[in-house]
């Protein structure tokens, strides 16, 4: 328990994103679905790592922690409690994210609501832009943890075999690939399940409205990168690094961050203007009967069609 209150309040930037989860995962799909993905998310997670650093490598390719690093930390079986942790947040964020992308809106007085049926949440294309978009997330924050000695994570883990990618390989991101659509996708599934099952016992959830919910996710989805990218951009200009790096003889590694926070930003800022694209076009606003279907199939207790 000790070293699981460690985690939470020495790592705030972890707990702060899970609870913006929860808080998004509630208000989108209600509390049964929200617990649901948090664990699946996180046993997933856990799988994969365990696999990757205690068995052969698969999915993300061989890496090492560092355990001395981590001795105030949770570790279960070898793993960091928070990492598995964080992919829980990251998968549905990615997930609500790319829903926003496939839907229409509502327009309130300072209100803004995602009009997204069931069918469109459950595809096939958001499921692969919801893991596209993790992926995406994570060409930002790995290279990033790959520097933790030099900011607060800390020097928690290395590859043995650096890669090509800022010294990621890139295998880590077919591993995040892969785990990214497993989670996305059997929850899909399990929320046609429960819907199917709710329908029939005529007991839906009414979600609770939230004014602008409708831009959370993309909000959400942007302080994660934005955050890792801010720090990206201290160290590369900050003059952090620079005494520790020159004394190990790595004095070009100040302009290679310097260029991973500008390949992360051009990475970044066309999405963000994508986004913003997307809802300011005329055609995305909702047509009433879309409104209603909607309604129909998420009762919300505040909004009217």
């Amino acid at each position: 328990m000790a070293e699981l209150i460690w985690s939470f309040t020495h790592r705030p930037y972890v707990t702060l994103f899970l609870l913006a989860f929860l808080a998004l995962s509630y208000f989108e799909q209600g509390k049964l679905r929200t617990l649901i993905w948090m664990v699946s998310g996180y046993l997933v997670a856990f799988v994969a790592e365990w696999m990757s650093t205690q068995y052969n490598g698969i999915p993300f390719g061989w890496y090492v922690y560092h355990y001395d690093e981590l001795e105030n930390d949770l570790v279960i079986a070898g793993v960091p409690f928070f990492d598995s942790l964080s992919f829980s947040f990251l998968s549905y964020v990615s997930f609500s994210f790319a829903q926003f992308f496939m839907s229409s809106f509502w327009f309130g007085p300072r209100d803004v609501q995602r009009v997204t049926p069931r069918r469109v949440r459950n595809s096939a294309f958001v499921l692969l832009l919801g893991t596209t978009l993790m992926v995406v997330i994570d060409l930002i924050v790995d290279p990033l943890a790959h520097l933790g000695r030099y900011w607060f994570l800390g020097e928690i883990y290395h590859y043995p075999s650096p890669g090509t990618h800022f010294s990621v390989p890139l295998a880590n991101y077919a591993g995040w690939f892969a785990v990214g659509w497993f989670v996305i996708f059997l929850n899909q599934r399990i929320d046609g399940w429960l819907a199917a099952w709710e329908e029939k016992r005529g007991q839906k959830v009414v979600l609770r409205h939230l004014p602008l919910k409708g831009l959370f996710a993309p909000c959400f989805w942007a302080g994660i990168v934005i955050f890792q990218l801010g720090v990206t951009y201290w160290l590369g200009w900050g003059g952090v690094i620079e005494p520790e790096a020159k004394t190990m003889g790595e004095a070009n590694l100040i302009h290679t961050v310097q260029l991973q926070a500008l390949a992360g930003t051009f990475i970044f800022v066309p999405i963000a203007l994508l986004a913003i694209g997307h809802l300011l076009r005329p055609t995305s606003r909702a047509l009433p009967e879309d409104v209603a279907a909607w309604l129909e199939e998420y009762p919300s207790v505040k909004l009217k069609a």
